[in-house]
Order: C-alpha cells, then sequence, then structure tokens
C-alpha cells in the first residue's frame, strides 16, 4: 500500500541529483497505484446510476465520472499532500530502504496485489486460499497481524472510509438530493451497521496483505516492519494515509454532488 509519480525530472536526472521527494514518489510507485484506484473507482461509480438514478444518467454521468477521475489532477492533489505533510521529515532513511532491491521487490509486490484486486473475486479467492494461515503460515500471519498493527491499517481505513462517506452526503445534500434528511441523518442512513463495515475492511486488508506478502523471506517482511516502527516510517505512513484520505474526500464530495444534481432533477 505505496504510491508515487513520475515527473520530467526523473526522466532526464539520475537518481543520484534527483529531488529526495521526486526519488520517494518513484520508489513508492505512486503512478501506478493511482491509475489503479482509478480504473477502479470509475467503474464503481458508473454503477451509482443504476442504485441511485437509474436510466437518467447515461453519457452525461460517465462525462461526470471522467471529470471527477481525471488522473492527472489525482496524481496533482496527491503530490500535494504528500509533499506537504513530509516537509518536515527525513527521506534518507526511506530512500535507503525503498530504493534497494528488498524495497523495490516489496513495493512491486504491493502494486501487483493492488491491481490483481481490481478483479473482485480476488479478495475471495485470497481469503480462501489463506483462511488457515493462522495454523499453516503461522510465521507469516503473525508479521502480517503486527504490520496491519504497527501501521493501524485497520483503524485508519475505517476512519477514512467514514469521512468519505460523509463527504458524498455532504455533497449530495448540497445538490439538492434527500431533501427530507438532514445531512447528519443522511450519513448515519449510510454508516448503518458500521461493525460489519469494519469487519469487511480488516478482511479486505488481510486478503491483500498475505497475498502481497507471501513470496517474501521471513527476514525482508522483519526489515520492512521495523522500518514502519523508525519515526521515518510513520511519518510516511501517515502521509500516505492521510494524502489518500484527502483525495478520496475530495472525490467522494464530488460523486456526491453530481449524483445529487441527477437525483433533484428526478424528484422534480
Amino acid at each position: 500500500m505505496r504510491f508515487i509519480l513520475a515527473s520530467a525530472l526523473w526522466l532526464t536526472a539520475s537518481a543520484t541529483y534527483a529531488d529526495p521527494f521526486e526519488r520517494l514518489m518513484t520508489a513508492l510507485k505512486i503512478d501506478e497505484v493511482v491509475d489503479i484506484l482509478v480504473e477502479e473507482g470509475t467503474a464503481s461509480s458508473l454503477g451509482l446510476e443504476e442504485s441511485m438514478f437509474p436510466g437518467r444518467g447515461g453519457p452525461a454521468w460517465e462525462a461526470q465520472v471522467a471529470r471527477i477521475y481525471d488522473t492527472g489532477a489525482r496524481q496533482d492533489e496527491l503530490r500535494g499532500e504528500m509533499s506537504e505533510m513530509l516537509a518536515e521529515t527525513n527521506l534518507d532513511p526511506l530512500l535507503d530502504f525503498l530504493e534497494g532491491e528488498r524495497g523495490a521487490q516489496i513495493m512491486g509486490l504491493e502494486v501487483s496485489a493492488r491491481r490483481a484486486f481490481i478483479d473482485p473475486q480476488m479478495e475471495e479467492v485470497a481469503l480462501e486460499t489463506f483462511a488457515d494461515a493462522e495454523e499453516d503460515l503461522p510465521e507469516l500471519y503473525a508479521q502480517v497481524a503486527e504490520f496491519t498493527e504497527v501501521n493501524d491499517l485497520v483503524g485508519q481505513n475505517v476512519e477514512g472510509a467514514f469521512r468519505s462517506n460523509a463527504a458524498f452526503a455532504l455533497g449530495a445534500h448540497e445538490a439538492g438530493a434527500f431533501p427530507g434528511l438532514t445531512v447528519d441523518q443522511l450519513i448515519a442512513e449510510m454508516w448503518e451497521g458500521d461493525e460489519a463495515v469494519e469487519a469487511d475492511i480488516a478482511d479486505w486488508l488481510f486478503a491483500y496483505l498475505m497475498t502481497a506478502y507471501s513470496p517474501l523471506s521471513s527476514e525482508d517482511l522483519n526489515a520492512y516492519i521495523a522500518l514502519s516502527k523508525t519515526d521515518e516510517g510513520q511519518q510516511l505512513n501517515a502521509a500516505i494515509m492521510g494524502a489518500f484520505d484527502v483525495v478520496f474526500a475530495s472525490i467522494s464530495y464530488d460523486l456526491g454532488f453530481a449524483a445529487g444534481r441527477f437525483m433533484a432533477q428526478q424528484e422534480l
């Protein structure tokens, strides 16, 4: 779950002389991750028409979704957030790890697994594959559990999901949808069954991380966990989670507002 954006500087200068932040973005493979999220988000967002304003979107809704999921704009937004959040972070130890052979392998595995999970059936296959991992693969299971806990991945993803839902509700309400509900009431309705949401997120993370890290040696994964425990590793994780929270909330608000306009027209 790490990310990146290539730049003209990277294409024309060696890694030795490139700006450290640019090097970090390249090592994290943000451009590939944003491409994956755009592909995944576009497909799911197009489906909102059927559930929220069936038969009323058509090409106009497709155009709105394409505008909202503009890859370049979202890459720039993410870069700006991460740059600000990492402004005071010493990037040297992060670069030492991520630009090395071990770090490059881990980043590649994370991106490959994330791309595989575009297929919704992949999670089911992964959960089935690793259903007995605690017993069959106890060391890997314990390492994935530790990595998840060290980076508070479940808690932060649950909070991010709530903020995205709230942003969607606010956008839809401001566009004139759901006139009989306040924003708070709408958010509450969208967030019913929050315990199930947390369980789903935990299951998805388990399936994803087990898939990504199963090819690694225990030594390599332990080294990655050790990096995550450092001040710089914690700051990097906070920046990644925080930046993506901002981007997802922005996307969700825009989707909510666009969908709300179609719904408001229908209600009229």
